[in-house]
């Protein structure tokens, strides 16, 4: 509470200061060069969030502190202008149709020419972050999933390290088929791999919550497969980060907490408010000039406490009957049955830091650096082990059970050096290198090794469990020119040379968090620490790998109607061999009101070094015919003695073809309209298997042939299981009339995906698919692939700008989802599409905006749970394995931004 009164002071004094600061108020016209009006040019404040656009005459009025004495203006198509306005308070200009060099950069192209989003060969979201921090959210990627109907980013529970770094997807696809840059790199990949029960099991993303928001100028969402231009992962599409690096100083303070009715959980009878899950975001930007280069910092952080929406408890806490259990219960002192587990949110604490700095070298070459940091302290629970489960609890440390805690250290840190210029005959060059690692660090809390039970109340609570750690070092060359030729009205090469060295660190954890101190006992107690055992001396790992490529990309435009752009890509991984990928793109201009485009490719997925290195042993609880069972998962390394006994075989790159159809539309020079037709055919797609029982006896004899460990329970390995088939309709409709004296900003963005799986399941000689296809990859696993992400997600926002009011009332409805019991069908669960509102009202005073919002507005939760056996004993009222939005329910916001020159 402290620490909210303290934020409220600081608001509340800088609101104060910032009313004192004088304006003026400058007007304008903005047009091209043979006089035409510019309507919906964007003119912002040097500095300063403060901002309008021109109206049906080129014409803007803006209100501006004192001390901002130049403008930036901007235009799709145009070179951005900054002007410099002294005391002058009516100024015209002039833009420059197509001359831009360097800062306007559109991810899925190379070409020097300026193109709208209704021009390009394929569907691109251009957000910048002035509509991402609209949403109320605090997270990139929760921004994201609010806006870009294709994206999805669902917060997971009790899922061990998962709770901790958000699953990100693009078109149902998974997190390791979405390809994210930083300023047009190749952004590093997290060192977690999912391999509990959430989307994306079994695959590795990129943490874009490890980049401050308040470094984003805009994020670039290409939606379309893209392995040729930009490599491996590139199956989905590829999003990117633009760094923002403009002069002024922003400081940003934000808290929001949900406030939800417990009528909810408990029925609607229950009036009683329910507040937790308190989010506080500070952050600051400064922006300056060096040496004539240009230099930013951005400084942010983030803390999130914990949320719980967990249900009583409806099991037996000792043993025997229900009457006898409660008979023990009141013979003990009593039992909370109520929220005895955290089901929600994971508390989360976030120190995020980035600079820039672009140095002009001479006439024609910049020297461009950005380092950034990220250190995040995590805190999620597992299922609480009872006294009944006397494999896991020793009785005399925790006579009531205990509900184990994992606290995550997550490091990620990159460096990217570069240098780029133009030489005399027009070939551009740019050459890079950046270095990145993310590192994850397991401890365990509130938990015992109960293997140690002779240790009784002597026996450790805390564990250090192990830290798995990525890092990526990518080295890039490329080339570029605009090509004369009389063929044609335009035509573009770019060409470039890669090497890229991947590496995967496992660290054991302490030695009791993993060992088993007593294989005799009877019955065998669970060794390591209860809710995640540590990594074991046999898990640990160093391997790297080496990635050499080559591309070639072509741009031309035909004619003023016809663009074509062509690219390859080869590369040569050093652990598995090679892969190409090619792609042919077009856009047929009809007229403005009708253009058709489409693309044809085939792209590919390399196994990742953690999919072909990475092994543990976990406690995973998993429901079978409605009996939730704790087991002791060993996954094992592909290339290990257990998977060759099993028959599994070298894992192999991911194959893939796209294919893409749409038609886009710009009239009354203020609507535009693309619609996006897709499918992607993936070829022995990587997935982790089903978890696979030492109870099938010939499971058990080649487990003991390829010598598992006897605590082992199930196993599981990665393996090309699996071919799939994506398809699906993009639709984006936006407008922004003028109205009044503001502007209403409409959007309409729709997003409907079907996937498949083809042809039977990928098994191995020792497993034939006819016995083992569906506990190779079960039903469960198959339902996280086809019905795990909404099928469908409509999001619809209405705004209004006027002078220095702006508001915004967004609809999302996120489509059907739905969960498979592994054997029994009568247990299969689906949960119905649901409608979330958000609504956003801001006031500009001088120079600081005040925002407040609500997400959630109308306090909406997905279906509850309708069997009860899927609960495991009423703990989960909503389901763990699949998410459209969350269950927290409403969120109340409130923040404020200075701008100041």
């Amino acid at each position: 509470m402290k620490r909210f009164i303290n934020l409220g002071l600081f608001l509340i004094l800088s609101f104060y200061i910032t009313t004192l600061s004088a304006q003026r108020t400058v007007t304008g016209k903005i047009q091209e060069a043979n006089g035409q009006p510019i309507i919906g040019a964007t003119v912002m404040a040097q500095g300063t969030s403060l901002g309008t656009t021109t109206n049906e005459s080129g014409v803007f009025t803006l209100q501006i502190p004192a001390n901002v004495n130049s403008l930036t203006v901007n235009y799709i198509g145009y070179a951005p202008k900054e002007v410099f306005i002294g005391d002058e308070l009516t100024i015209d200009i002039v833009l420059e149709e197509g001359k831009i060099l360097e800062t306007v950069f559109i991810i899925g192209s190379r070409s020097t020419a300026a193109r709208t989003k209704t021009e390009t060969t394929a569907p691109v979201d251009v957000l910048n972050i002035t509509e991402l921090v609209a949403t109320g959210q605090t997270d990139p990627t929760q921004m994201l999933h609010y806006i870009v109907p294709s994206f999805n980013s669902g917060r997971q529970t009790v899922a061990d390290g998962t709770d901790h770094i958000d699953p990100s997807t693009l078109r149902g696809l998974g997190p390791d088929q979405v390809l994210t840059l930083l300023n047009g790199k190749r952004r590093h990949n997290q060192a977690l791999i999912n391999i509990n029960g959430t989307i994306g099991r079994g695959s590795v993303g990129t943490d874009m919550n490890a980049i401050p928001s308040a470094a984003i100028e805009r994020l670039e969402v290409l939606r379309d497969g893209a392995s040729s231009q930009y490599g491996s992962d590139a199956i989905a599409g590829v999003i990117n980060v633009v760094m923002k690096n403009t002069p002024g100083t922003t400081i940003t303070g934000h808290v929001s907490s949900y406030n939800t009715q417990y009528e909810y959980l408990f029925g609607k009878n229950d009036k009683r408010k329910m507040t937790d899950g308190e989010t506080v975001q500070l952050s600051a930007y400064h922006g300056m000039a060096i040496a004539k280069g240009k230099f930013s910092v951005a400084l942010e952080f983030r803390d999130r406490k914990a949320s719980n929406r967990s249900g009583d408890f409806l099991g037996t806490v000792y043993h025997g009957t229900k009457a006898t259990d409660d008979s023990l219960i009141n013979a003990r002192g009593g039992f909370d049955r109520t929220f005895n587990m955290q089901v929600g949110n994971a508390a989360s604490r976030n120190i995020l830091g980035f600079v820039n700095y672009n140095l002009p070298i001479g006439t024609n070459k910049e020297l461009y650096i950005n380092m950034g940091g990220a250190s995040r302290k995590g805190s999620g629970k597992g299922f609480y082990r009872y006294p009944k489960q006397t494999t896991q609890v020793i009785p005399e440390l925790y006579p009531m059970g205990f509900l184990p805690e994992i606290h995550s250290t997550i490091g990620d840190y990159s460096a990217l050096i570069g240098l780029k210029g133009i030489v005399s005959n027009g070939w551009r060059w740019d050459l890079s290198n950046v270095f990145g690692t993310n590192r994850f660090r397991y401890d365990v809390k509130n938990s015992n090794n109960a293997s140690q039970f002779a240790l009784k109340t002597a026996a450790p609570t805390e564990f250090y469990a192990g830290t798995q750690q990525f890092s990526q070092n990518t080295t890039n060359f490329e080339l570029s020119k605009a090509l004369k030729s009389n063929a044609v009205r335009s035509l573009n090469l770019a060409l470039g040379l890669e090497l890229r060295i991947d590496n995967f660190k496992i660290e054991a954890g302490e030695e009791a968090s993993w060992k088993n101190y007593d294989l005799n006992a009877k019955p065998l107690r669970v060794g390591g620490s209860q809710v995640f055992p540590g990594f074991q001396p046999g898990n640990e790992v160093n391997q790297g790998r080496t990635v050499a490529g080559a591309f070639i990309d072509l741009e031309s435009d035909i004619t003023d109607k016809f663009l074509v752009n062509a690219a390859a890509r080869f590369e040569n991984y050093s652990d598995f061999g090679t892969n190409a990928a090619a792609k042919l793109a077009a856009r047929y201009k009809f007229a403005d009101a009708f253009v058709i485009r489409g693309a044809l490719s085939n792209g590919f997925r390399a196994p990742s070094v953690h999919q072909r290195y990475f092994s543990n042993t976990s406690t995973q609880f998993v429901v079978a015919n409605g009996v939730t069972t704790p087991n002791n998962v060993g996954t094992y390394r592909n290339d290990s003695e257990i998977a060759k006994a099993l028959g599994i075989p070298s894992l192999e790159a991911e194959k893939s073809t796209n294919i893409s159809l749409g038609v886009t539309s710009k009239f009354a020079k203020v609507v535009s309209l693309t619609i996006d037709a897709y499918q992607i055919n993936i070829k022995d797609r990587i997935v982790i298997t089903g978890n696979m029982s030492r109870s099938n006896a010939l499971i058990n004899s080649l487990l003991i042939a390829g010598g598992a460990a006897a605590d082992v329970t199930q196993v599981a390995f990665f393996t090309n299981a699996i071919n799939t088939s994506t398809r699906g309709i993009d639709a984006v409709l936006g407008a922004s009339p003028k109205m009044g004296n503001g502007f209403l900003d409409l959007t309409l963005a729709a997003n409907f995906t079907k996937n498949e799986i083809d042809g039977p399941i990928k098994t191995t000689d020792k497993l034939p698919a006819d016995d083992f296809g569906k506990t190779f990859f079960s039903r469960l696993e198959e339902s996280r692939v086809v019905v795990g992400q909404p099928k469908s997600k409509i999001a619809a926002s209405l705004g209004y700008r006027i002078v220095n009011f702006s508001t915004q009332l967004r609809a999302t409805r996120f489509g059907e989802v739905a969960v498979w019991d592994n054997t029994n069908m009568v247990l299969d669960e689906s949960f119905s599409s649901k409608t979330i509102v958000d609504l956003n009202l801001s006031y500009t005073f001088k120079i600081a905006t005040l925002s407040l919002g609500s997400n959630n507005l109308f306090d909406v939760y997905p279906d509850k749970i309708k069997n009860l056996g899927n609960t495991s004993d009423g703990r989960f009222i909503y389901s763990r394995n699949v998410t459209q939005f969350g269950f927290g329910g409403r969120t109340l916001y409130t923040a404020l931004k200075i701008d100041i020159k």
